[in-house]
């Protein structure tokens, strides 16, 4: 139940009473202050971060934590993640329905009413509908829109944990938060090296320059941990005779449904595109094609090495490299920064190494 409790406010951080007619979400209004937020809020306050607040609440009978999103203090989203546990999955459709009927007697008839299989494996066996939940391959949602609100139900899992969430948010102030985040996210992108450092920089100054908690430190590499355009991230910075020639990040993300991969490959190339520009390359490789004729297999060839994917930038002072690649059943995604200046410089003393093995 713990982890359990943990994911459901990761969902509210990331990305009823139902709402009064006369507010926006349950007593609140959109652009509200995260101040004026906590005043009028009674429930218990779990958790509170720079952007969002976390409650725990009742939901129509259901046990749940409501979560305010803030974009520069001002109140553009709205959550419910219901807490409920089931041993049977197929409980969760039940629970799904249970919802969409009480907001379709509140808003009307859904815009949207989705039931999407991204995978077809468990289609033909009901029985089976919530296990397919539960690993990513089917999706539930349904969706209204208010004067001022956009209401979202969704049912979804990833990783054998299932997700029943219910989303507000402010037609007005929608852009605000996406703005803010992409200019957070390409803020995260130098024009010229990686993060905060230079190329060349030795150990020492890297060690000073970055201010997240050393993680492991092994001969030439230096390794932290964060969050990285909005994914865990590993963080590499890689020495060549004491002078910083490369940094990578190595995402951590897992996907039960590996072709979700993809999906996030193709959100960290749009990103690095905005920042840098259309890629030099981009490069979709069938190494065996086995699995092309079918997309859904598209993230099992990755793992087994069928399938890659890469794109790069390059800038004055450095060369960028996205990659999706895989083997053995796992998958890597990464983003490579290395110097250009210094790319003789560390393939020279790489050479000289390898040669004095002899």
């Amino acid at each position: 139940m713990k982890q359990f409790f943990t994911t459901a406010i990761l969902i509210l951080t990331s990305s009823i009473v139902f709402s009064q007619s006369e507010t926006d979400f349950r007593k609140v209004n959109w652009g509200m202050s995260n101040s004026e937020v906590k005043q009028i809020e009674t429930s218990e306050l779990v958790k509170e971060e720079t952007n969002s607040l976390a409650y725990r609440t009742d939901l129509a009978g259901f046990n749940a934590l409501v979560g305010y999103i803030f974009a520069g203090d001002k109140l553009t989203r709205g959550k419910y993640v219901l807490l409920e546990d089931h041993s049977n999955r197929n409980d969760f459709i039940s629970d799904f329905k249970k919802l969409k009927e009480l907001l379709t007697k509140k808003y009307g008839n859904p815009g949207k009413d989705e039931t999407i299989w991204k995978n077809n494996l468990y289609k033909d066996d009901y029985e089976d509908w919530g296990t397919a939940i539960s690993i990513g391959h089917l999706i539930y949602y349904s969706t209204w829109k208010t004067d001022r609100t956009e209401v979202t139900l969704y049912l979804s899992g990833e990783n054998y944990s299932i997700s029943t969430v219910i989303e507000y948010q402010s037609k007005e102030l929608g852009n605000i938060e996406k703005e803010l985040r992409e200019k957070e996210q390409l803020s995260e992108l130098t024009d010229s090296t990686f993060r905060k450092t230079v190329w060349g920089a030795s150990k020492t100054q890297v060690k000073n320059d970055e201010k997240l908690e050393l993680l492991h430190e092994d001969g030439n590499i230096l390794a932290y941990q964060s969050t990285v355009l909005g994914f865990d991230a590993l963080i590499g910075y890689i020495f060549t005779g004491d002078k910083l020639t490369r940094g990578k990040y190595i995402f951590q993300e897992e996907h039960s449904n590996k072709s979700d991969f993809i999906s996030d490959y193709e959100s960290l190339k749009k990103i690095l595109t905005k920042k840098y520009g259309g890629p030099k390359k981009d490069q979709t490789i069938w190494k065996n094609d086995l699995y092309k004729d079918d997309y859904e297999d598209w993230g099992t060839a990755i793992s087994i090495g069928h399938l890659l994917y890469y794109s790069t930038w390059e800038t004055e002072q450095s060369e960028i490299t996205l990659m999706l690649s895989g083997e053995n059943y796992k998958i890597d995604l990464l983003i490579e920064f290395m110097s250009v200046e210094l790319k003789d410089y560390e393939e020279k003393t790489k050479e000289k190494e390898v040669l004095n093995d002899f």
